[in-house]
């Protein structure tokens, strides 16, 4: 009897501190992955864009991942890997694969939907860092996703940047801050702000790295760290079942 078909599923890597994290290895273990780090500068990001590209246009993929990163969306210039992923992400809408964006990769799915990315501070809004708690909408009281996370413990943001719903998404959640904190775009095209994929080992780099924000924001880098171990496990077995419920996603779209 033939082996059911593993799902293809690529991965955009925009930052190396923004791995898969939490998500890697059950979608190791039910994928065949494709990372792609797309945007970490040097003499090899124009060829890895450009290999990008030519196989997602060439060979087909039945799930797409794009991950998190410190630019923002309306710095092309200076970032131009933006683009490819941003052409990328449209390109996976339109063949309706299952999509899911991670904090940046939340926002290019965004804009790709026509929802343009901007800075809070443009509407008064600070940055948002640490464990925040999620307010569900309607709709993301039924969403498949959300009743993995919209209850009980808060979720992890690290953002400056946001935009408004997507015409024909669904808003999923919010923060007392930022308006939208999830949303969906059809059967299975996810826009989470939140980084659920983010490990503890991943927390402390980001808190090392980006102390002096967090201490203008008045939170206490000691304590975020507390915390990340605190909840290490359930966010280890959230982004499980995530993972699970996206690679059967992945499998209605694979090849039989």
């Amino acid at each position: 009897m033939d082996q059911p078909t593993r799902p293809r599923v690529v991965v955009l890597q925009h930052s190396e501190r923004a791995p898969l994290g939490a998500l890697e290895a059950v979608l190791r273990e039910g994928a065949e992955l494709s990372v792609y780090r797309v945007c970490e500068g040097g003499p090899d990001e124009a060829a890895a864009c450009a290999i990008l590209e030519e196989s997602v246009a060439g060979t087909g993929y039945d799930g797409l991942i794009a991950l998190g990163g410190t630019m923002g969306l309306y710095e092309r210039e200076r970032f131009p890997c933006l683009d490819v992923s941003l052409r990328v992400i449209a390109d996976a809408v339109r063949r309706d694969v299952p999509i899911l964006g991670i904090g940046l990769g939340s926002q290019v799915l965004a804009e790709a939907l026509g929802a343009p990315v901007f800075s809070g501070i443009k509407r008064g809004i600070p940055q948002e860092m640490g464990f925040v708690s999620l307010y569900l909408t309607r709709a993301g009281g039924s969403d498949p996703v959300m009743r993995i996370f919209g209850v009980n413990d808060p979720q992890l943001f690290w953002h400056r940047d946001t935009h408004d719903v997507p015409d024909d998404a669904e808003h999923l959640a919010s923060t007392s801050l930022y308006q939208v904190a999830a949303f969906r775009w059809g059967r299975w095209a996810y826009g989470l702000q939140f980084h659920l994929e983010a490990t503890a080992e991943m927390v402390e780099r980001w808190v090392v790295e980006d102390e002096p924000e967090l201490i203008a924001q008045g939170i206490d880098p000691a304590s975020v760290v507390a915390q990340a171990w605190m909840l290490d496990d359930v966010i280890e077995d959230k982004a499980r079942r995530l993972g699970e419920l996206f690679l059967e996603w992945a499998k209605q779209r694979a090849p039989r």
